[in-house]
């Protein structure tokens, strides 16, 4: 019986075929859209964020200040992106005051009353916040982190877990993703302002920062490509 062409290529050409007709799909439903690829779609993952700052409360003896938290988590977020193409949290990274941070740990470690009934209730069963600044854990989970996001958040606590709150502010304050909107911000023009992940790429004027940040530029071309590739099957699908 004949069964064509197509029946004798190998499993990975037809593979390979199929994945260049899937992107040429979704670049042409981008056209269309005139879809902006340089703007994030990422849906912050809640669970993943929270028991991040679980995980990094337990390093701390069980209570950790919030900013801390957040800033050491943002840094965490930083070198996963450039090491592996995605975020840990999936969250919207913005510039405000006091430096660079994730926009929903912020809300879950202030408890914004504007979160989502799911996000409150989790978060509040997993973190403490009964001490003001603070935040404590109360049951350990780490299940929905990965080996990777996991790896990322021990390497900036081992090399920046000795430093408080004020001193990991004043880093992220030498972050070029922060200098770009620096005057807006100092200026009170603006008090939130929206990071160019492309900044996360680039390089920063602290030693201590480029020991963390010690990708090459092949493995930053490589996750570049990653995180672009995903933001854009997120837009053609969206």
């Amino acid at each position: 019986m004949y069964l064509g062409v197509h029946s004798c290529l190998p499993n990975a050409l037809i593979v390979i075929r199929l994945r260049v007709l899937y992107v040429l799909a979704c670049l042409l439903v981008c056209k269309q859209r005139e879809v902006n690829l340089d703007t994030t779609m990422n849906k912050p993952d809640y669970k993943k964020i929270t028991q991040a700052l679980n995980y990094l409360a337990s390093k701390e003896g069980g209570k950790i200040s919030y900013m801390k938290a957040l800033k050491l988590l943002y840094l965490a977020d930083r070198l996963h992106l450039r090491r592996y193409g995605r975020l840990i949290t999936d969250d919207r990274l913005v510039a405000m005051k006091n430096g660079t941070l994730g926009s929903q740990a912020k809300d879950i470690v202030v408890q914004n009353e504007h979160l989502p009934y799911s996000v409150y209730q989790y978060s509040e069963d997993k973190l403490d916040r009964s001490t003001p600044n603070v935040i404590g854990k109360k049951i350990e989970e780490k299940d929905q982190l990965s080996d990777t996001d996991i790896e990322c958040v021990d390497e900036v606590y081992d090399l920046l877990g000795d430093k408080d709150q004020f001193a990991l502010a004043d880093l992220t304050h030498s972050l070029p993703e922060w200098k770009r909107h620096e005057y807006v911000i100092e200026s009170k023009e603006k008090l939130v302002v929206d990071l160019e992940v492309e900044d996360l790429f680039k390089e920063t004027d602290q030693p201590i920062l480029n020991r963390l940040y010690s990708e090459s530029l092949d493995e930053l071309s490589l996750s570049r490509e990653l995180f672009n590739e995903s933001i854009e099957q997120k837009a053609c699908l969206a």
